[in-house]
């Protein structure tokens, strides 16, 4: 996500994290609702009444984002969808899906399903703040109730706009992929409009900070910057989904690698593999089996002047089963484990015997490469 995020626990089976950009939104949203917003609707309070009044509304606002979450989680899973994880961060929230629905109908029912959760805790906090105000309850407590009624409509509401990766962006994308049958053209299409209005709000941002508005302008421009971002980064997964789409481990290896015995000095492997060939990472092998495998870390973790006397069997780290792949094996399951694991490289073993080695970058590459091939001419 954004930096480090800490686990709140399980609900349901899904991790809920919290990202250390939420501890920031949540002071400042605190504190601009204890010393603005809460006064002006209700004055005459205390301090501390107004601290509780927005420690509350705070609280319910972010616990109204995990069950917009939590509604887009359910409904993936009943799609087969593996959703891990919610983190809560700067923007909002997300929960995190492994994979891309079956079809255009799941991808709309899992989008829709947050904005609907947020329309639904509006009403009730609406029905709520008109039975409160009927039965006498003071206008503090009414005043965080229609808080939430409102925030949560905004949220809906802003959720909708066709931009990835929000809610709208989704169900625009299952629109064109209903009419088209294909995920990968309505991804691009979508990803466009999503850029489209990225920069529009970027641009709103800017001309309203030269205008005068100053800190006010400066969010417009970060979540014109965060879909942006998105937006290309969707657009990067799913060409490269496209691109290795079909094909084995075999046809994505670099075969017959380059390769470090273990009785070998960290200053042989430096001088006659790392620089020479341009790597940074090798694998350890022991006729023909691997035993290891060490990068620059492992390198740079050894003073300088030990390298001609450190042996690279000493510095290797192990090999495990996490960290082979077999030539016969799908190259889209890889590169879904690849994402879900955060693993770059791997070993492609034919039995015990090392025969290749394939990265991210190699799957980049041939998504490139594709993609340079399929431009029209001229």
């Amino acid at each position: 996500m954004w930096g480090r995020s800490i686990s709140l626990g399980k609900i349901a089976g899904i991790d809920l994290r919290l990202d250390a950009s939420w501890f920031l939104v949540a002071a400042l949203l605190t504190w601009s609702l204890a010393a603005g917003y809460f006064p002006g609707l209700v004055p005459d309070q205390t301090p501390l009444r107004l601290f509780s009044a927005a420690l509350i509304a705070m609280f319910g606002l972010f616990g109204s984002l995990i069950l917009h979450e939590y509604a887009h989680a359910l409904v993936a899973r009943q799609h087969r969808m593996e959703v891990p994880a919610i983190t809560l961060f700067l923007f909002g929230g997300v929960a995190e899906l492994r994979t891309e629905p079956p079809n255009a109908r799941a991808e709309f029912r899992v989008a829709i399903a947050g904005p609907l959760m947020s329309l639904a805790i509006a009403g009730v906090a609406m029905l709520l703040s008109r039975i409160g105000e009927a039965a006498g309850l003071s206008e503090l407590p009414l005043a965080v109730l229609v808080y939430l009624a409102a925030a949560n409509l905004l949220i809906a509401i802003f959720n909708m706009l066709p931009a990835f990766p929000l809610d709208g962006g989704r169900v625009f994308r299952s629109f064109l992929w209903s009419r088209s049958g294909d995920l990968t053209r309505a991804t691009l299409t979508a990803g466009k409009v999503s850029s489209w209005i990225a920069l529009g709000m970027i641009i709103l941002g800017v001309l309203s900070i030269l205008s005068g508005f100053g800190a006010g302008g400066l969010w417009p421009v970060l979540i014109g910057i965060f879909i942006l971002t998105a937006a290309q980064a969707t657009r990067s997964q799913v060409l490269l989904q496209d691109a290795v789409a079909g094909l084995s481990i075999l046809d994505m290896e670099q075969r017959d690698p380059i390769v470090a015995a273990p009785d070998a000095t960290l200053q042989e492997v430096v001088d006659d593999v790392m620089l020479r060939h341009a790597l940074s990472y090798v694998p350890v092998v022991e006729e023909g089996v691997p035993v290891g495998e060490i990068d620059m870390a492992a390198i740079r973790g050894v003073e300088r002047g030990l390298w001609a006397t450190t042996r690279v069997g000493d510095v290797a780290r192990p090999i495990g089963s996490e960290d082979v792949v077999s030539p016969g094996d799908d190259a889209r399951e890889l590169l879904d484990r690849m994402v879900r694991d955060g693993r770059r490289k791997f070993l492609v073993l034919d039995g015990r015997r090392l025969v290749g080695i394939v990265t991210l970058s190699d799957l980049f590459a041939r998504s490139r490469m594709k993609a340079e091939l399929s431009k029209p001419r001229g």
